[in-house]
């Protein structure tokens, strides 16, 4: 189980907490590898962010997506 630490005390079960996954890197870096991903069938385009700049720097780009966690 865990419990958020947003100030509320419901709990949720791990199994159906999704993760997030992020990619850091150029524009291009990110796009390209958002690309692979949906044709490896990993996830589709759409779940993740626009890729947004980081602040201090020229070239980092942040990305996220998250998932729920597969079935085992």
């Amino acid at each position: 189980m865990f419990t958020g630490f947003d100030g509320s005390d419901r709990a949720i079960d791990d199994s159906r907490r999704p993760f997030q996954i992020y990619l850091l890197g150029t524009r291009e870096e990110i796009q390209s590898t958002i690309n692979q991903l949906q044709v490896v069938r990993f996830c589709e385009r759409i779940r993740w962010s626009p890729p947004i700049p980081v602040l201090g720097s020229d070239w980092k780009y942040i990305s996220m997506m998250e998932r729920d966690r597969a079935a085992e």
